[in-house]
């Protein structure tokens, strides 16, 4: 069960389902955004995360991946 802060909420999340619901793609500067909405019985939080960097193409898998295991992480509550 993981729980994760965040600095824009005032709360502790956990274990929340995680859903990436739209993907912002710089094609010039091959960097990618992601909106991630963050589900939990009483709650919905909305957050963006920045910083997918990719050489040629990104899947929907590669985005997925990179916001579970290289991002979320970071806002891990340990």
């Amino acid at each position: 069960m993981a729980t994760y802060k965040f600095e824009q909420f005032n709360v502790e999340i956990t274990n929340p389902i995680v859903e990436v619901t739209n993907v912002i793609d710089s094609i010039i500067t091959k960097v990618c955004s992601a909106d991630v909405l963050l589900t939990t019985d009483s709650a919905n939080f909305g957050i963006t995360l920045s910083g997918f960097i990719y050489q040629d193409i990104w899947s929907d898998e590669d985005i997925i991946n990179w916001v579970n295991n290289v991002e979320l992480p970071k806002y891990e509550v340990k």
